[in-house]
C-alpha cells in the first residue's frame, strides 16, 4: 500500500514541477508570437524531456557528492513514511 502511495506522491511531484516550470523556457517564443501556443508547448515538453535524460547521465556524480547523508538519521531516512512525507510536502510546496 505504501509503495502505491509513494508512486502516486512521486507522480504528483512530477506533475507539480512540470506545471510550474515547463513553459518558462519557451514563454518568449509564444509571447513574441514566433510560434503558436501548441508549438511552444511541444518545444517545452521535448526540451524538458531531453534535459531530464541528460541529467540522468551527467548529474549522477553530483547526486553522490551532495546526497545529504547525515542530515537525518538512517533509521528515519530509510522509512517509507519518511519518503512519502517528503514527496507529498515537496509536491504541495511547488504547487
Amino acid at each position: 500500500m505504501y509503495i502505491a502511495l509513494l508512486f502516486l506522491a512521486t507522480l504528483f511531484l512530477a506533475y507539480s514541477n512540470g506545471a510550474n516550470d515547463n513553459f518558462k523556457g519557451v514563454a518568449t517564443l509564444f509571447g513574441s508570437q514566433t510560434t503558436s501556443y501548441k508549438t511552444a508547448i511541444v518545444w517545452a515538453t521535448l526540451t524538458t524531456f531531453a534535459g531530464s535524460i541528460c541529467s540522468v547521465f551527467l548529474a549522477s556524480a553530483l547526486v553522490k557528492s551532495f546526497s545529504g547523508k547525515g542530515l537525518v538519521p538512517d533509521a528515519i531516512a530509510n522509512g517509507t513514511d519518511f519518503h512519502l512525507a517528503i514527496a507529498l510536502s515537496v509536491g504541495i510546496t511547488v504547487m
